[in-house]
């Protein structure tokens, strides 16, 4: 397509601006509410304006005073970066076997796990929560992790990527004498970062943000994640503390950011890199 063709009008290029404009808003407006209540001293939680006229701490010392806010944090980090490691490495190794080999039932299993991603978690917790029980995980670290480290759409990701990575540099690193794991640790994934870093973001904010499974499983504060920690003390306060509330919910949401940020750089270099081949 010639470039003159993708060309937009001026009026279509505000149009667009205004809604990107009002959807950024939309997006930001909240987050300024939350970050704003959340130094506010209590005469001024119900004010008008979503910024203090007085800025304060009290509502971060409060959030650990009122509950065990450190422990909660410390198991959701915890457990959401051993999760999202080890759906990393089963979904490379599940990804390079359908990508590299042709073995029998090889279609039949890429469709089970395409039919995996389709079914939803309510249907299946029950028997992983029984056979969790039996196991005797109920209420720790290992009921939160092991049932979920087999993620269908981090493998779906991450084969129709390798579909496209070159078969020869997969035989020029065999002809080397390199053995699977080493071309896949020294081949594949150098080449892969930008996708690795992008679905990393995606898992990540999936666990630190998964509620249904962390309320079934969980049941003190020994396992227990910020998300049920939060809703518990929101329950007990009856909603009307909001200072506290809003400091945890700051509080909580630095962690995705951080992961976000740490790999902002391999996620631009993917779009780039696409832009680049189309």
């Amino acid at each position: 397509m010639a470039p003159s063709m993708l060309k937009l009008s001026r009026p279509l290029m505000l149009v667009g601006h205004i809604i990107l404009l009002v959807t950024a808003l939309s997006i930001i407006a909240p987050l300024i509410l939350v970050l704003g209540t959340s130094f506010k001293p209590a005469n001024e939680i119900y004010g008008g304006l979503p910024w203090p006229r007085k800025f304060t701490l009290q509502n971060y010392y409060d959030v650990f005073e009122k509950l065990p806010f450190g422990r909660y944090l410390w198991n959701s980090l915890a457990t959401t970066t051993l999760r999202v490691g080890g759906q990393l490495l089963i979904a490379l190794f599940a990804a390079y076997a359908f990508a590299r080999y042709n073995f029998p039932g090889r279609g039949l299993l890429f469709a089970l796990v395409l039919g995996a991603m389709m079914i939803p978690p309510q249907l299946t917790f029950l028997p992983i929560y029984l056979l969790i029980n039996k196991l005797g995980w109920f209420d720790t670290w290992a009921g939160l992790i092991v049932p979920n480290l087999a993620m269908p759409l981090a493998v779906f990701l991450l084969r129709q990527h390798l579909l496209a990575f070159p078969k020869e540099l997969y035989d020029a690193a065999a002809m080397d004498g390199a053995n699977e794991l080493r071309i896949l640790w020294s081949v594949v994934l150098p080449n892969i970062k930008p996708v690795m870093a992008a679905l990393t973001v995606v898992l990540f904010v999936d666990c630190w943000n998964e509620y249904f499974w962390p309320l079934v499983i969980t049941e003190t504060d020994h396992a227990m994640t910020v998300q049920i920690g939060i809703r518990r003390f929101l329950d007990a306060e009856r909603g009307d503390d909001l200072g506290p509330l809003m400091a945890a919910v700051t509080l909580i949401s630095l962690p995705a950011l951080a992961v976000f940020f740490a790999c902002q750089r391999q996620i631009i270099q993917t779009f780039v890199s696409v832009g680049i081949k189309g």
